[in-house]
């Protein structure tokens, strides 16, 4: 089947970059991009897009396929010893938990991914999730239709919090062999099902749960699978002391040690490097050795900012030399929205007003994130790459009159403006609605899922804390 997008300003590729071709078309046949251009070329359906921005699909380097439970509560108001390691209210548990049912999983699933697709993400990174049936997941992949990169995570140690609220690490009993293995089997099963979609990546969990041996057995695996590697690291000021004082070296400098770093491989956040504010440590050029390495850093702004923190910054990484995409970690899952906090955060950060340009965080978003996937046919669109395309409406009371609409939707637009959304020359998402599924269902299961956790969040809490008490409501609610 053959799609025609006509009408709209296309962000086509001049083979060097991105360019705007106002009322263009573009052709699709099959799964691939045939033309860009302006010639109205026959067609099986033709969509109109006037008056529209027609983008290349986003790419998401980073949606942990989880409700927004966990991400709820970031914003602890209770404990003050985090180290911006906030993600440790609902990642370092009790020990001896039950995990989340299969059903709630597969609500779970369903809904992150079909979110980062509204979104107009059309690939997503997913760097680890709850364990659970892996099978499940894959079909999961199947049913929405976005594309996923992804293994089950594994790593040396896990995070627990005691009796006390205290944080601490204890060994996997096999030090994480089996983690690894069980990645490796998924990859072998699944790595280019469902045409294509669901691809391996190896997902060695954060830079201070894995061993250094783990780590090189990882790279090794990697190379014989010929496959690319997602590591969280610089994530927060707890591992940047943890490897600091176990190894006597910051973080991307142990990193460096073990080989995992290199061009296939891609660093979650990397916000905690040596020369941050946050931790006063001059004594090495992180950023260099990033750059040095060809190592891709997958950047989430938002996350950061519910924090208090941010990256310093995305102009510092990017203008020496390091490959930074874009990622959004915590819902909303907004790739759109995404590329204004980078570009509002970098500003502040660098007290510069020309800070982080639209070009670049667009980019950021598109050709960057591919290039970090190792994928010259994504983020772009140009003959022969995949038929991914998103359809923004910017022609809107609240962005203004708009005479740049790519500069426009980095300064004012959200996932909201994403009207149709393209993945390997299909339709999933059409009038802001999913083609595959059920959008209603999927929500109405997520949201009883989520209730059901917060509902008795306080028997699984460390303080048997309610979530009220975690992160208290703006106002209270009136009582009958």
């Amino acid at each position: 089947m053959t799609i025609r997008i006509d009408g709209g300003v296309v962000v086509g590729w001049s083979g060097t970059s991105h360019e705007l071709i106002p009322d263009g078309s573009l052709l699709i046949d099959g799964d691939t991009v045939t033309y860009v251009g302006a010639e109205r070329r026959a067609a099986d359906r033709v969509i109109n897009a006037s008056g529209k921005l027609v983008c290349p699909g986003f790419i998401n380097l980073h949606v942990h396929s989880q409700l927004n439970i966990g991400d709820y509560l970031l914003g602890d108001r209770t404990k003050q010893d985090y180290l911006v390691a906030n993600y440790f209210v609902f990642g370092a548990p009790p020990k001896g938990l039950p995990g989340p049912s299969r059903e709630a999983m597969q609500a779970a699933r369903r809904y992150s991914m079909l979110t980062a697709l509204r979104n107009g993400a059309t690939t997503i990174l997913d760097p680890g999730s709850e364990p659970g049936d892996w099978d499940d997941y894959a079909a999961i992949v199947g049913e929405i239709g976005g594309r996923v990169f992804f293994s089950p995570r594994f790593r040396s140690r896990n995070i627990f919090t005691d009796s006390e609220g205290r944080h601490y690490y204890e060994d996997v009993s096999d030090r994480g062999r089996g983690g690894l293995q069980t990645a490796v089997d998924f990859i072998k099963k699944y790595h280019g099902a469902h045409n294509g979609r669901l691809l391996g990546i190896l997902c060695p969990g954060q830079a201070e749960t894995c061993e250094p041996s783990l780590l090189k057995e990882a790279v090794a695996v990697a190379r014989d699978l010929d496959m690319g590697i997602h590591i969280h690291a610089g994530g927060n000021v707890r591992e940047f002391l943890d490897i600091l004082y176990a190894y006597r070296k910051p973080v991307i400098e142990y990193l460096a040690e073990t080989g995992i770093l290199g061009p296939r491989t891609i660093l979650g956040h990397a916000v905690f490097v040596a020369g941050h504010s946050h931790i006063h440590y001059p004594f090495a050029d992180e950023v260099k050795l990033l750059a040095d390495t060809g190592t891709s850093v997958g950047h989430c702004p938002h996350k950061y900012a519910k924090m208090g923190a941010a990256l310093e910054s995305f102009d510092r990484f990017v203008k020496r030399g390091v490959n930074v995409g874009l990622g959004t970690d915590t819902y909303p899952m907004d790739i759109v929205s995404e590329m204004r906090y980078a570009a509002l955060f970098a500003r502040v950060v660098d007290g510069n007003h020309q800070a982080a340009p639209p070009a670049d965080v667009f980019n950021a978003a598109t050709v960057w994130g591919a290039r970090a996937l190792g994928r010259d046919d994504l983020g772009r669109l140009a003959p022969g790459a995949k038929g991914d395309v998103v359809i923004a409406n910017v022609r809107d009371l609240r962005y203004g009159i708009v005479r740049d609409p790519v500069t426009a939707l980095v300064e004012f637009g959200s996932g909201a403006d994403v009207e149709t959304v393209i993945v390997d020359g299909e339709v999933v998402i059409e009038g802001g609605r999913p083609t595959r599924v059920n959008g209603d269902e999927i929500y109405a299961r997520a949201e009883e899922a989520a209730r059901r956790v917060w509902d008795n969040w306080a028997q699984r809490d460390w303080a048997r804390r309610t979530v009220e008490q975690i992160v208290p409501p703006a106002f209270p609610t009136r009582k009958a």
